[in-house]
């Protein structure tokens, strides 16, 4: 049963501006001509200040250079503006004599076409062909003038705003990410651009978006910023020149971007998961994995692909639905062991990353060559049912249904005949594939579980009654239920210090079982239970603006309070989804938690926009202020396009 309709009210699909990082590779050998500056002219055209000239970026010389050259810009006419270390030249007028024994520092030239020049501790401006100074009680870094003599002054310890004689400090409003600023940019829409010998940032709507890294900078050390005229700026480094950009862009375009790459380069026979590049950086050097978690990674996608068929009806969704279905079934057919799902098969001749090598790999006695990883957990299992239930009700057609109810028995089945466990190969049972009620009610080596393997359990069983009915299944429900009060565990699925630690893995799979649970259950008395659950829960996860949580808390309970939040993630998601290093910890804008993650990571207070953190699935930590990485490893999109397309199906995003 669905909380809510696909009819009912959404937010409209709007035209937003997503963040894209484009390098300028081809402009590589223009280092060797000492680059000390970028500026943008007023008809948009990047140029470079140069030891030999200033330049276009296609290379035209647009004027020589003249001695010294500190700093460039454009009057409102187009003409060039040249700073010297003694002369500031107009292009067309004789050159200008700087007043006498100044030290100039940088130039700024105001949307109305006043020039003003700075040193260390004073500002001047041309007015009426004569240079007129006022001081600042700050030691000048750098400074941009905008409109109406609005200055923005950087200091080296803060940032100020100056009008009409009064200094006014930046950071009881709003401190930069980082300091000391070594240049910046103001753009025609009033955005200030900063550069730092730590990564960029911009001050927009009263909001710093932070840009460090290899996901938006050739480095970390910037020497130049140059607004260009629609939000964006090409940032100079040490290592070149790249553009950040502000692209119009829809959902329904980024979902098609995320689809494509994970088409691409994720894709293994119907399973998808993350890939290794095995030269960092580089997509055309990908290398396939076959990870703990195939089941639970492709059931995810598989579960995007039923949703974004039933919104769309389009047949390629239906046919990738489809082929990871196939890939599923397959896990369960490889073990040879009724109702046994493998984590992971690799068939003869594949090239591909095998996860852990070792003792938990077996050759299967159904599929001559191929092996497969056993000690499978609950996590698999999860994503199996959550895939099952949805290809079952959006996309299949009888004969599938016939196949995925038959499959869903023999599982369900090998894991009451088991008392409610998974038991490989070997015989023993998994590590993590436990529900029994004498494991997470009476042991305490299982009190962490105890609630969210009771509230995987009974998703599981709801669903078995819906593909496969059973009065099995029903007295197997009941009897957990009634006389191991599992529906009462469920209240405190989410575990949190000092009772245990902060899972956020567990997170992921407790939703893949609130969603077809709540679905699915109809008796008003355990309805109410789990929702009561579910509201604990995300009373919990809120402040993580979570998309994937958000999206699916809204389509049980039909309350929209938080798709707000999930939209904007999925808006600033990063389109690049490779492993790069993200530092945070270091910003002065941020705030670290006084406790460490399990992981013994350093955590924030609150969480940061995906644009400015590592990339990270819904079974990570998003409070994580910095993490390591060389872009190895590229994310598939199914984290993306799960939230989405299900948002779509509830109509909580419109079309």
């Amino acid at each position: 049963m669905r909380a809510l309709t696909k009819s009912s009210a959404a937010r409209s699909l709007d035209t937003y501006l997503q963040d894209v990082a484009t390098p300028l590779t081809a402009l590589d050998d223009f280092f060797s001509k000492n680059v000390c500056r970028l500026a943008v002219n007023r008809k948009g055209a990047l140029c470079f200040g140069t030891e030999e000239g200033i330049f276009y970026q296609n290379r035209r010389r647009a004027y020589s250079v003249i001695p010294k050259l500190l700093s460039f810009g454009f009057l409102p006419d187009n003409r060039l503006v040249l700073l010297g270390s003694d002369q500031l030249v107009i292009e067309g007028e004789e050159p200008l004599v700087l007043p006498q024994g100044i030290h100039v520092v940088g130039m700024s030239i105001s949307p109305e076409g006043d020039i003003y020049i700075a040193t260390r501790s004073e500002i001047w401006r041309r007015v009426k062909g004569k240079w007129e100074s006022f001081g600042i009680d700050v030691s000048l870094c750098s400074f941009a003038v905008g409109a109406c003599t609005t200055i923005w002054i950087a200091g080296n310890k803060r940032l100020y705003v100056y009008e009409g004689g009064v200094l006014q400090d930046v950071d009881a409003v709003a401190p930069p990410p980082v300091l000391p600023v070594r240049c910046m940019d103001l753009g025609a829409d009033g955005v200030l651009w900063i550069g730092t010998r730590q990564g960029a940032a911009c001050l927009r709507d009263g909001v710093w978006r932070y840009y460090a890294g290899r996901r938006w900078l050739p480095d970390n050390e910037v020497l130049s910023v140059a607004a260009d005229q629609k939000g964006g700026a090409w940032i100079m480094t040490r290592s070149g020149v790249v553009h950040l950009e502000r692209r119009p862009m829809t959902l329904l375009q980024k979902a098609e971007h995320y689809q494509r790459l994970t088409e691409q380069r994720h894709e293994r026979n119907g399973y998808v998961a993350e890939c290794f590049l095995t030269r960092p950086g580089d997509l055309e050097s990908v290398l396939l994995h076959a990870t703990d978690n195939d089941g639970l990674w492709t059931g995810l996608y598989l579960a995007a692909q039923s949703f974004r068929y039933a919104v769309t009806g389009e047949k390629e969704a239906a046919e990738r639905a489809r082929r990871s279905l196939r890939a599923l079934l397959d896990l369960v057919y490889v073990t040879g062991v009724p109702g046994f799902p493998a984590r992971a098969l690799i068939r003869p001749g594949e090239r591909v990353f095998q996860s852990d090598p070792g003792p938990n790999w077996y050759l299967s006695p159904t599929m001559p060559g191929t092996f497969f990883k056993g000690d499978t957990s609950s996590d698999e299992i999860d994503g199996h049912y959550l895939a099952w239930y949805l290809y079952y009700k959006l996309v299949a057609n009888e004969e599938e249904k016939t196949e995925i109810a038959e499959v869903c028995r023999a599982v369900t089945d090998h894991i009451l005949d088991n008392g409610f466990t998974l038991v490989g190969p070997d015989g023993k049972v998994t590590s993590w594939g436990v529900w029994a009620p004498e494991k997470i009610n009476d042991d305490p080596d299982w009190v962490d579980e105890r609630g969210l393997n009771a509230l995987e359990i009974l998703s599981h069983l709801r669903v078995a009654l819906y593909l496969c009915p059973s009065q099995r299944y029903e007295e197997a429900y009941s009897e957990l239920v009634r006389k191991h009060h599992y529906a009462l565990n469920t209240l405190l699925q989410k575990v949190l210090p000092p009772l245990g630690v902060n899972n956020h893995s567990d997170d992921e799979l407790a939703a893949c079982a609130y969603y077809p649970l709540l679905q699915l259950e109809s008796d008003p008395s355990l309805r109410a239970l789990y929702l009561l659950s579910l509201e604990r829960t995300q009373r919990i996860l809120r402040p993580q603006r979570s998309a994937f949580h958000n999206i699916l808390y809204a389509a049980c309970t039909g309350r929209k309070e938080d798709v707000g939040a999930a939209i904007a993630w999925l808006e600033e998601s990063p389109l690049d989804l490779r492993n790069w290093a993200m530092k945070n910890s270091h910003r002065r804008d941020v705030k670290l938690a006084t406790e460490r993650d399990r992981f013994g990571r350093l955590q924030l207070e609150e969480v940061l926009s995906p644009a400015e953190v590592g990339v990270y699935k819904w079974n990570a930590n998003p409070f994580v202020a910095d993490t390591e990485g060389e872009g190895e490893v590229e994310l598939d999109g199914s984290h993306w396009l799960l939230p989405y397309w299900m948002g779509r199906y509830h109509g909580l995003i419109g079309a």
